[in-house]
Order: C-alpha cells, then structure tokens, then sequence
C-alpha cells in the first residue's frame, strides 16, 4: 500500500485530500454551531445547512457529463480556488455582523456545488492514476487521510472556534482549501480524447448526445445486481454520516450542553476508529465484499446505540465504533463501484450517485433537525434502524459478491471493454 506514495500522483492527490479534509472537519463543527446560534432552532439550523445540498441534485448528473470531456486537474484547481474566496467572504461578512440566513445559505449553496465538481474530478482521476488492482489500497489511503483529520480536526476547530471565533476559523479553512488547490495543480495528467469520428456538430444534435450519455450513466446505477447493492449502501451510508453527525451535534449542545471543545473530542474520536479501520483493512482484500459491507453497516449501527449514553466517555466509545465500521464500509464501496463500472462512465455513474445521494443528504439533515427538535435520543434511534436495515436489505444480492481483489467492470450487453 505505501508504494502508491511512490506514484508523484496519486501523493499530490493524498495531501491534496488531506489539506481539502481538514478544512471539511473544521467546517462541519463551525456552521451547524453558527447557523444554530443564528437561528436558535435545530429545524431551522437544517433548512439552512440543506443549501449545501441543492446543486448535487440540480446539476451533478450534467456536470459529470461534462466533466469527462475537460482536463480535471485544472477544473479541481479553479474550483477550490473559488471555494476558498467563499470562505474569505463567508468570514468577513460574520465580521461585520451580517448575520442574514438567506445570504449565508446562498453561500453554503454555492460551496456546495464547487465541492462536488472538485469530488467528481478525483473520482474520475483516481482509477487512471493507480489502476483498478490498486483501487482498495488507494481508497484506503484516502480513508488514512479521512482518519488522520477526523482524529485532530473537530478537536482543533472546536479548540480554535472557542479561543478566536468563527471569523477566525473560517479564515483557516479557506487557507487549506488553498493549499489543496495548491497541490492538485501539480498533478500531471494526461486526458485522453475520445474519437471525433461520428460526434454530432450541430448544436441540438450535441444537446441530444450530451442527453444520452447523461442518462447512460443513470442506467448504470440498476445495470446489474452489483450496481444495485453497490448503489444502495452508498445512499444509506451517506444517509447515515449526514443524519448522525448533525445529530450529535445537535444533541450535544441543546440537550447535554457541551462545550464547543467537548463537542469536538467527541466528533474527533470518529478519527481513532478511522484509524483503526484503515490499519485492518488490508487483511479483507481477500473477503467478499458483499458480505463484508453489510457486516460493517450494522456493527456501523451498534455504535449509534452507544450515542444515547449521557455519559461522555461511552459516547466516544460509540462515535469509535460508528464511524469505524462506517468508514471501513465507504472504502468497500467505493472500492466496488469503481472497479465494476467501466472507465468512460466512472464520471457520470459518480454524478448519477450525487444526484441520489444529495437527495437523500438532504432528507438526513431536515428529519436530524425535524426530528431532534422534538427528540434528539429519538432522533439516533431512528439513525439505527436506517443503517441496520440498510445492511439487512443488501444481503439479497449475496450471489454477486466476489472477493475485492477479484472486481473487475461489468459491461452492459451493448458495449466491449474498447468502446
């Protein structure tokens, strides 16, 4: 697994991930507490954060289309630098007091959409760069960098949002996000253009083209069994690290009251079972993977049930747990989706899944804080049940696990691997 560190790459790529993570994790404590605090109501706190949201829905699917036919590396580039710029205003504009929901929504919607160009451009880069023998160690490699911030990052934010403030902290995030735009422009990649023979030269001929191929990645999603249980967990772990984590938040501090660092140990002990995942995770190269993502997604759920405690020290013990085995479970499927869907559709089967998956982000952040504004206990029992479910209903397709060194693309009937 360290020789993909050799790879020039694939290690421009890591540390830009890093950097691009760290600023998530500081993120994901910073705004819910802004946004509650603003608003004073958990429900609200979620419309609000559902901004974030919209634009993987409207324009995932047309932009992983799009994607495919430009150079990744300098899109990453140019939207992480945007990205950074947001940040910078988002930081002013709480300097001045500009304390408006709407204009601050407008801003998470807008970072929002660029995250998901910059995610959809390394999730087209990754297979190419390292090839698909090497796909679970290069995801595992990005779930260390996963694990490393999400250990150090909600304690440092929590650490820094107490002792400077949000301005502050939103200052820290844009400078990482700015060494990660740093980093993926040092990447050299070559795109490979497909044939112009037969391409469409009028515009509505080009439209109707760009049409097909947006729904050809759709397809993918239900080709084959495969797809399905691949597709499935996706949803329901997205579902899950959205639901769970605003869910903690919120329960921290308007039920038990906890201190913003308080908040940020918790949130950071997801980095230790992150950690422990990514160290045991080259012993089930062999496993099947099926079988294996369902283990995780429930022992995944067993952790929230620790969660309920009042007691700190058995909740930290559960965050471990959790986000552990959930994490274990995204590197599985991502593992599996990349290496059973064919190279030309990596971009667009990827889209087809934030639309998806930003659907049901969506539906996890409003019923958190619906939810919680009621009940925050109530609200973790309800994460149980989706996750455990979720991992139950997947073992239907059993048949078509195979062992994770043994993935290889699943092509529909109409096409050869050369087209």
């Amino acid at each position: 697994m360290n020789n993909l560190l050799i790879n020039a790459d694939f290690k421009k790529l890591w540390f830009h991930n890093l950097s691009k993570i760290l600023s998530e994790r500081f993120r994901e404590l910073l705004i819910p507490i802004i946004v509650l605090g603003l608003s004073g109501s958990p429900l609200m706190t979620s419309f609000v954060l559902m901004a974030q949201r919209i634009g993987s829905i409207v324009f995932s699917i047309p932009i992983g289309t799009w994607i495919e036919k430009k150079n990744p590396v300098l899109v990453s580039s140019i939207c992480n630098c945007i990205y950074a710029i947001l940040l910078f205003l988002l930081a002013y504009l709480l300097t001045i007091d500009v304390s408006s929901l709407f204009v601050i929504g407008s801003i998470l919607f807008l970072m929002g959409l660029l995250a998901l160009i910059s995610n959809l451009t390394l999730s087209a880069m990754v297979p190419k760069i390292v090839g698909r023998q090497r796909l679970l160690s290069a995801n595992n490699l990005f779930e260390a960098a996963d694990a490393i911030v999400t250990f150090i990052g909600p304690a440092l934010g929590g650490i820094i949002l107490a002792k400077y403030g949000a301005s502050s902290t939103l200052i820290m995030c844009a400078i990482l996000v700015l060494i990660s735009s740093l980093c993926i422009s040092l990447v050299k990649y070559r795109t490979i253009r497909t044939e112009t023979i037969g391409r469409p030269k009028k515009g509505n001929e080009k439209l109707k083209k760009f049409l097909q191929e947006s729904c050809e990645g759709v397809r993918y999603l239900y080709a084959n069994d495969s797809q399905i249980a691949s597709t499935i967990s996706a949803l329901a772990l997205g579902f899950s690290t959205t639901f769970i984590v605003l869910t903690v938040i919120i329960h921290s501090e308007s039920t038990l009251r906890f201190s913003e660092e308080f908040i940020g140990i918790l949130l950071s002990c997801a980095g230790i079972g992150n950690m422990i995942g990514v160290l045991i995770m080259k012993r089930f190269q062999k496993t099947n993977w099926l079988h294996f993502l369902s283990t995780l997604m429930i022992v995944s759920s067993l952790g929230i049930l620790l969660l309920m405690s009042h007691s700190f020290i058995v909740m930290c013990v559960g965050m471990l747990i959790f986000d552990g085995a959930l994490s274990m479970a995204f590197v599985v499927q991502i593992t599996v989706q990349q290496g059973i869907t064919p190279d030309h559709l990596i971009a667009r089967v990827r889209s087809a899944i934030y639309v998806l998956g930003g659907i049901v982000t969506m539906l996890a952040t409003l019923l958190s804080g619906l939810i919680s504004e009621w009940n925050s206990t109530a609200a973790l029992i309800f994460g149980v049940f989706i996750l455990l479910a979720s991992g139950l209903f997947i073992v239907k397709y059993k048949r078509q696990g195979v062992a994770m060194d043994r993935i290889s693309p699943i092509y529909a009937s109409s096409q050869s691997p050369h087209k």
